[in-house]
């Protein structure tokens, strides 16, 4: 671990000695598009408190860190990860290994559907594909994701072809081992749902050791006029990781996008989501659910914007917190004017188990057009008290009461989750959470 606090000035001279280092000849390795980064990275630096989005996420301690830049190629163990995979039957399967792509762990062959490694996509100049890069995110709205941009390690590419509809899941999976170990992991990902287009994603990051690493993510979605994409997503790394998050969607004319997310794990995370409608008729859908412990921070924010009419959003978080756990949500909707008939709706539960804990929320709904049906809402409470003393006359203890409750609070998210192999995980990675979590 590098133990010196790195600058900006750092940062960006690595990104630009990465960017030097790209393989010459055949392929397009998106030089320009990176050389842009680090030019929007100088211009943006890094954000800080000053800015209301990090008013209340500190990134001191992640800079303190001093993670690197290193992909050299590590070896580890393919039976810890085969261990990993999804119970259930699926389509096809992309592993990535401390960010690097494992083509023989993972199933890529599978008729209409195009499942590769960015690499591989830059490797053969695939063009179409590579254009579509940055399409909806540009070179990055902060300096992470301009840095991400610039030194993007791997990825996930996966094109869905009009008409195609899949029953069985596509799995996305992303480990960490001990060779991660102080480094920066730089995924990018790009999904593309032609018209007409359905398909499920499960996509999970865990750890297979506790090292400390950051993972700094940006991933863009793309749906086409009708398609539907049903996303199960899982953060679930190691409680020393950092993990940063941005996801941008893009829904064409009715369009339908499904998101169940749970944030279990990284002792510092943030998920920033950015939906934009781009032709009337689409649908969003965002459920999610966070936990935070002691020492931990869980950070949501999430920018919806309906630019054009006859669009519906609705986004429904729930947070437990417990000991000196922290979490942030930050959820903001924007009726633009000429969305007329817009249909959009935001709550935020919280379920405050300790007095040291903290929450800080912020629903907001900013509406310019008339003729809309729009709703936001937060609650920060306690567990309730008769529900408590009602399961104590029936013989359960205090702690078994507690813990039956908070499942029970979790359980509208987690029941969204298609998955039943991951549903029981997460319910066992929550009852554990709560077993061993401190309610003073």
């Amino acid at each position: 671990m590098n133990a010196q606090t790195l600058s900006a000035a750092d940062y960006q001279q690595a990104a630009e000695r990465h960017i030097d280092q790209l393989p010459m000849g055949d392929g397009l390795w998106l030089t320009d598009k990176r050389r842009d980064a680090v030019s929007r990275f100088r211009e943006l630096g890094f954000p800080n408190a000053r800015q209301e989005d990090w008013r209340y996420t500190s990134i001191k301690g992640l800079l303190e860190k001093g993670f690197v830049t290193d992909d050299a190629q590590r070896s580890f163990t393919p039976h810890s990860v085969k261990s990993r995979f999804l119970s259930e039957p699926v389509a096809g399967r992309l592993v990535f290994v401390d960010g690097q792509f494992q083509r023989e762990l993972s199933d890529t062959d599978l008729e209409g559907v195009q499942l590769s490694s960015l690499n591989n996509v830059m490797a053969a100049g695939d063009k179409t594909l590579l254009e579509a890069l940055g399409s909806l995110s540009g070179t990055g709205e902060q300096g992470f994701a301009a840095l991400n941009m610039a030194t993007m390690q791997d990825g996930a590419v996966i094109r869905i072809a009009a008409g195609i509809q899949l029953e069985r899941p596509i799995e996305l999976l992303h480990l960490t081992s001990c060779a991660a170990a102080g480094l920066s992991l730089r995924p990018r990902h790009l999904i593309i749902l032609e018209e007409d287009a359905s398909a499920t994603l499960v996509e999970r990051y865990l750890s297979l050791d506790d090292e400390e690493h950051f993972t700094n993510l940006v991933c863009e979605i793309v749906l086409g006029e009708r398609a539907h994409l049903r996303h199960q997503r899982v953060e679930q790394e190691n409680p020393q990781a950092y993990h940063l998050s941005e996801l941008y969607l893009g829904l064409q004319a009715q369009a339908e996008y499904r998101l169940v997310t749970a944030s279990l794990g990284a002792g510092w995370s943030r998920t920033k989501i950015n939906s934009r409608f781009s032709a009337p008729g689409a649908n969003c859908e965002l459920d999610g659910l966070y936990l935070a412990g002691d020492g931990q921070l869980v950070d949501y924010h999430l920018d919806i914007d309906h630019a054009v009419p006859e669009c519906s959003s609705r986004e429904n978080f729930k947070g437990i917190l417990t000991g000196q756990g922290r979490a942030v949500f930050d959820g903001r909707i924007l009726v633009r004017e000429q969305a007329q008939k817009s249909d959009a709706h935001l709550s935020n539960a919280n379920l405050m188990l300790s007095r040291h804990a903290e929450i800080d929320t912020k629903p907001q709904l900013e509406i310019l057009a008339d003729d809309v049906q729009c709703s936001h809402g937060t609650t920060v409470g306690q567990l309730d008290s008769e529900a408590l003393f009602y399961l104590r006359s029936r013989g359960l203890d205090m702690e078994q009461a507690r813990r039956l409750l908070c499942l029970g609070f979790a359980s509208e998210i987690v029941e969204r989750f298609e998955s039943e192999s991951l549903r029981k995980q997460l319910d066992e990675v929550i009852r554990q959470r709560l077993e061993s979590s401190s309610h003073v």
